[in-house]
């Protein structure tokens, strides 16, 4: 069971708080319903429909009773981030040099090519915060 993260109510009353998952243990499940309301057509081309995340709430608490999933925001932030983490893979698996081990289920590549790729997102971090710093002064 994965760690869940303890959110206490208005009145301050840790007895009657709402617990919501704040790991990747259910992130089996949730892609599960994810799956399901793609396949029924709720989520196409990633834009989601209108009450998909009431959706994925109801499906988990029949999937996972103990997950306690209740808060909207909860249920999108966990989808956003499995978006991106699911567009960084394709991106990287694109690029030259690096490949899929289906053993381990990651991403792999040479060292040289890793700390390529290290540099560059290190110059791309740089310049970002750079631009940052440069429109904030006056």
């Amino acid at each position: 069971m994965g760690r869940r993260k303890k959110v206490v109510g208005e009145t301050g009353d840790a007895s009657k708080a709402k617990y919501n998952f704040c790991d990747t243990a259910h992130d089996g499940p949730f892609l599960e319903c994810l799956l399901e309301l793609t396949e029924s057509g709720f989520i196409t081309n990633g834009t989601c429909k209108n009450g998909v995340f009431k959706q994925i709430q109801k499906m988990m608490e029949k999937k996972v009773p103990e997950c306690g999933l209740k808060a909207k925001r909860t249920i999108q932030n966990r989808y956003k981030k499995l978006k991106h983490w699911f567009h960084s893979t394709v991106m990287m698996r694109g690029l030259s040099g690096f490949g899929w081990d289906p053993v381990q289920e990651c991403i792999n590549a040479d060292k040289a090519v890793w700390d390529i790729f290290i540099a560059v997102c290190l110059v791309i971090y740089v310049l970002i915060l750079f631009q940052i710093e440069c429109t904030q002064t006056p």
